[in-house]
């Protein structure tokens, strides 16, 4: 296993630096920082658009919206017939995210918009309906969201969870605090799925990502 010598270190950082944002996707990080709203890194942000290219979501799901910043990127990757479901009680963050959707110009059917809590949505939300599940809310409740994820993911679903660094918490075992402690157990209950294969991502928040099998 290689060390995070300088080398290593300034390789990381060039790719980091490397992505560029429009004035859409910047703005949207301004309202963000505005209203003290976590938004996923512009690597996160990249590779999220990235995944949903590739993968062509008819149906996606994110858990908590932030400000639109992952959501442009979900929704700017799938294909045109694409749908994505945010699931978002924040009424300041649905505005922001509102706003975004509006300077980008997504469809309004493109993008659901559910201002309610998770945790009294999702179970009823379709079994294997949907491509891709987003989780990019509090870790209070991450191992509810993870175990529905699982339930709504289809045979090429994947499940992808935001700010899996923790706040760059996670690689240290002696830190004990419950939203760290709930992301080791989500990562464990989703590597322990024999139906899965998962890889957390080096991005400047952490990516993990756990894709079903096929």
């Amino acid at each position: 296993m290689p060390s995070m010598n300088t080398e290593l270190f300034a390789s990381w950082t060039h790719a980091q630096n490397a992505v560029t944002e429009d004035e859409v996707m910047t703005r949207a990080r301004e309202r963000g920082s505005e209203l003290g709203a976590h938004t996923i890194d512009p690597a996160g942000a990249s590779i999220l658009q990235l995944l949903s290219n590739l993968y062509s979501p008819r149906n996606a799901v994110q858990i908590g919206a932030g400000v639109g910043v992952a959501s442009l990127s979900i929704l700017r990757g799938m294909g045109t017939n694409g749908t994505l479901t945010v699931i978002e009680s924040d009424l300041e963050n649905v505005g922001a995210l509102r706003e975004a959707l509006r300077e980008d110009r997504v469809l309004g059917a493109r993008a659901r918009i559910i201002t309610e809590r998770a945790a009294t949505v999702l179970g009823r939300l379709t079994d294997r309906a949907y491509d891709m599940v987003l989780i990019d809310a509090e870790h209070e409740n991450l191992l509810d969201y993870v175990a529905e994820a699982k339930r709504l993911i289809g045979k090429r679903g994947v499940i992808i969870i935001c700010n899996a660094f923790d706040e760059h918490r996670l690689a240290k075992p002696a830190v004990r605090k419950a939203s760290t402690v709930a992301m080791r157990d989500a990562m464990r209950m989703l590597r322990e799925d024999p139906n899965l294969l998962c890889h957390l991502l080096p991005t400047e928040q952490g990516l993990f990502i756990a894709a079903a099998k096929h």
